[in-house]
């Protein structure tokens, strides 16, 4: 059975889960609680029969935009191209992005960005 959920107040619903597996839209960036300190996961494809979605993460570096004042972002090799997204357990309105080849959870629970 599907559960339709919103992560943040004021955004459209952003995920479909089925149990603690969760499907995050396309095109959506998945940021860390500080957003503009560490990086964001990009989320690449829908839900495949696996479970996992394609992913690619990208990691703030020290240089900010003359023109935005914004961090720069690069993309940063992960060793997994695909991640499973579930529920975080220890948080409510949070999720956990998961390694597929060793089930390391990231460090950090993520949340669609507020900026996209």
């Amino acid at each position: 059975m599907a559960i339709a959920f919103s992560v943040l107040a004021g955004h459209s619903t952003l995920f479909a889960a089925q149990t603690d597996s969760v499907e995050v839209p396309p095109g959506t960036k998945l940021c860390d609680p500080l957003e503009d300190v560490y990086g964001y996961y990009l989320v690449k494809s829908k839900l495949k029969p696996d479970g996992t979605q394609d992913v690619e993460y990208y990691r703030f570096t020290p240089l900010v935009d003359p023109k935005t004042g914004v961090h720069r972002a690069e993309r940063q090799e992960l060793g997994f191209s695909a991640a499973w997204i579930k529920r975080n357990p220890q948080y409510k309105d949070k999720l956990a992005v998961i390694n597929p080849h060793t089930g390391q959870v990231d460090e950090f629970p993520y949340a669609p960005c507020k900026q996209q």
